[in-house]
């Protein structure tokens, strides 16, 4: 082998690096965050490329320049930063390329004795996605420990068959609020709107900041989707005070993104994801508005809410917007009437007269049922006492009025107990009977025995309404002073469709003549029904078949002319 010609070929560039200078150089070059070099006269020496992309300074134009009038450093060089102490990290406000506003943060240390300094630059939102725990400017929980937070509330959720809510707030037009009021303005303003949230939202829910302007909140059971509407709507309401900017008012606004688990993602990843789509989507709409990752929800939230406005009003002046209407109760033999039942009605500005399974239900979670129980049983009053100066028939007849097992509460809104206020009302009571769900009646019935036998004693009967589709204890339902008792219309309209509805009505009949209730089988619209129930022994029927429910004048004509 012919040996080499010529000295042995090396890399200049390995011999360097090799050398613990040459390391501490490629070092400052490629370390991960922005470090720069500055003279006792604060004019910049040396600078890393990730300095400069942070700070958007092109390094040969900034070297030599002072760089407090490049970067408002002044604070942070003008802090005595020893070199054995953990430097402090001051705030910075600065616009990146691309218009994108980033929260810098910076630490100074001394370099030698001359008084240079090393500057140490990083971006607050890389740090907050790096590092655990709670942010270190607004004391709320990091993006990571958020996440981790949300991925055991999941799990938590998973384990106890609830769900959750997630909810993606953002600072409308935040990009410009930099350039309106300055940068220092600017952080201090997303500092009071981080205050309104932990005030608004419950100890239990947990706040994040995401991102610059960008916060997330976790809600965890209870989670329905008219409670998010509600909470949603409570922060944007919180929102409209103005700020303070720097001594003079400013409105803010803010879009909220709201998604569901596990309605809208089955993983941590992916549920953020619809949050920030929803968030989006309400930021288009305009300022000051919230979505969820279903729109359709929104929209029949907002639907909802605009019938809650219109009741609302209508219970306000209940004689101008509700009706009253009468359906006959009639002997299953012979067809004649032997009593009547109220309907309260309501005209709907936009929709009609609405029957009471389509705003009960609104009514009772606004917690107006009593109040507008209350105006039924005055109009009926009233009614009866009409009929009886008029020498109608029908103030011979028994009437029915529907009520809340609320009703029976002592705590009502004015404080005055059901026998006060039937009292105040009309002396002779003996026509009247309330009718209440039988499974409220029984849960309620021992705690309010006292109130139950003053009812008694003013003439005025108990019915137990909606029997047979529930559960309900029958031993606990005959101690009460309950004398007539109401077959749910639910079981009545399965009767000949299928075997269970039959057997539970047969088996329903015996137990409720054995506790000598007087029975009335509501809902009965054909004549195979009519049969049925004739057959079980029930004495009085009440539905479409007879007659559907009526104002006073047809009801009159009906009556008159069913009699003959």
């Amino acid at each position: 082998m012919e040996p080499p010609s010529g000295p042995p070929s090396f890399s200049p560039g390995r011999r360097v690096t090799a050398h613990p200078a040459g390391q501490s150089a490629l070092a400052f070059e490629r370390a991960p965050v922005g470090l720069a070099v500055v003279d006792g006269r604060g004019l910049l020496q040396a600078a890393n490329p990730r300095f400069c992309a942070l700070a958007g300074l092109p390094l040969r134009a900034a070297r030599g320049r002072p760089v407090a009038e490049l970067l408002p450093v002044a604070e942070a060089l003008a802090a005595d930063e020893a070199d054995d102490v953990v430097p402090t990290w001051h705030s910075l406000g600065r616009d990146a390329p691309a218009g994108v506003s980033r929260e810098l943060l910076v630490a100074v240390q001394p370099v030698d004795e001359g008084n240079s300094r090393l500057l140490t630059l990083v971006a607050l939102d890389e740090v907050m996605a790096a590092v655990p725990g709670q942010h270190a400017l607004t004391g709320l929980a990091s993006a990571w420990l958020f996440r981790d937070r949300l991925i055991h509330a999941m799990e938590r959720a998973d384990r106890l068959d609830q769900g959750l809510a997630l909810l993606w707030i953002e600072l409308d037009d935040h990009q410009a609020l930099p350039g309106r009021v300055g940068p220092a303005v600017a952080r201090e303003l997303e500092r009071q709107v981080a205050r309104r949230l932990e005030r608004t939202f419950r100890s239990e829910d947990s706040v994040a900041l995401l991102g610059r302007a960008l916060w997330g909140v976790l809600i965890e059971h209870p989670v329905s989707v008219l409670g998010l509407q509600t909470t949603a709507q409570r922060f944007l309401e919180a929102m409209d005070a103005p700020f303070d900017a720097a001594g003079r008012p400013l409105l803010l606004t803010t879009s909220i993104g709201i998604a569901r688990y596990p309605e809208d993602g089955e993983s941590e990843e992916e549920l953020m994801k619809r949050a920030q789509e929803a968030l989006s989507r309400a930021g288009k709409a305009g300022h000051g508005r919230h979505d969820f990752v279903d729109a359709r929800l929104r929209r029949r939230l907002e639907e909802q809410e605009a019938v809650r406005r219109q009741l609302q009003e209508a219970l306000l002046s209940p004689s101008k917007h509700f009706h009253i209407v009468y359906q006959p109760q009639v002997d299953s033999v012979d067809g004649t009437c032997r009593g009547l039942e109220a309907l309260v009605r309501w005209q709907h500005p936009r929709c009609g007269l609405l029957d009471p399974r389509d705003f009960l239900p609104e009514v009772a979670e606004m917690g107006q049922l009593i109040r507008l129980d209350r105006w039924v049983l005055e109009r009926v009053i009233l009614q009866h006492r009409q009929w009886q100066e008029e020498g109608s028939a029908l103030a011979t007849l028994g009437m029915s009025v529907n009520l809340d097992a609320a009703m029976l509460e002592q705590s009502v809104f004015d404080s005055r107990p059901l026998d006060h206020f039937l009292r105040q009302q009309a002396e002779d009571l003996a026509w009247l009977s309330l009718e209440i769900e039988g499974a409220g009646l029984a849960a309620r019935g021992k705690a309010h025995a006292h109130l139950l036998k003053r009812l008694e004693q003013l003439g005025v009967a108990l019915v137990a309404d909606e029997l047979g589709c529930d559960p309900l204890d029958l031993l606990q339902l005959s101690a009460l002073p309950v004398t007539r008792a109401k077959v749910s219309r639910r079981l009545v309209s399965g009767v000949g469709r299928g075997p269970n509805a039959d057997r539970t009505l047969a088996a329903l009949a015996p137990c409720l003549a054995a506790l000598g209730l007087r029975t009335v089988v509501v809902g009965v619209e054909t004549h195979a029904q009519l049969e049925a129930v004739r057959g079980l022994g029930f004495e009085l029927v009440q539905g479409n078949l007879f007659s559907p429910p009526l104002g006073v004048a047809e009801l009159a004509a009906w009556h008159a002319t069913s009699q003959q």
